[in-house]
């Protein structure tokens, strides 16, 4: 691949993890774990631990089911990639992948996550091809920007991280098998 996705998930996850973890004035608008009024703040942002466990869920969850022999967890919950690595790299093709892809749309997350919202900009739109989808908050998607890219209502298309990060991979290993 053109980088190492490990690396810049990790770099992310570790990011959330020192400084927005512990920065509850910074909450996004769609953490939905708030302290009520009648008490102090929450020495944590929730909404970030609630993020930052299901990623590392959802990874052990593949890597497990890959390789139930994989281990304990590693104590950094960035360390959690390098884990998933090593544990699936004789897994089959189709496994591999679909790590790849898990990674690759968590990296994605965090970054939207840390305010980073242009990284989906670099995507084509998977409907049409057009460059230059933009994040809606709102609907927790990205949106083409191409008036002609239009569902069957007539409303813009909007695509997951999930598909975007399929897509991605898709888009590499053919990079990959054309360069071989």
């Amino acid at each position: 691949m053109g980088y190492d996705i490990t690396t810049n998930a990790a770099a992310r996850m570790a990011l959330l993890e020192d400084y927005f973890l512990e920065q509850p004035v910074n909450a996004r608008p769609g953490d939905t774990r708030r302290a009520t009024a009648t008490t102090p703040g929450t020495p944590v942002n929730l909404g970030v631990v609630d993020h930052i466990r299901r990623s590392v869920y959802d990874l052990e969850q593949h890597t497990r089911a890959a390789a139930p022999d994989a281990g304990p967890l590693p104590a950094q919950a960035a360390a959690v990639y390098d884990w998933c690595m090593q544990h699936t790299e004789h897994a089959p093709e189709t496994v591999q992948r679909r790590r790849d892809v898990l990674i690759y749309q968590q990296e994605l997350e965090h970054a939207i996550r840390l305010g980073e919202t242009k990284v989906v900009r670099r995507h084509r739109c998977p409907g049409c091809g057009t460059v230059g989808l933009h994040w809606r908050q709102s609907v927790g998607k990205a949106v083409c920007c191409n008036r002609r890219c239009r569902t069957p209502d007539g409303l813009a298309s909007t695509w997951s991280l999930s598909r975007l990060a399929t897509e991605y991979i898709a888009d590499q290993e053919k990079r990959r098998r054309r360069a071989t």
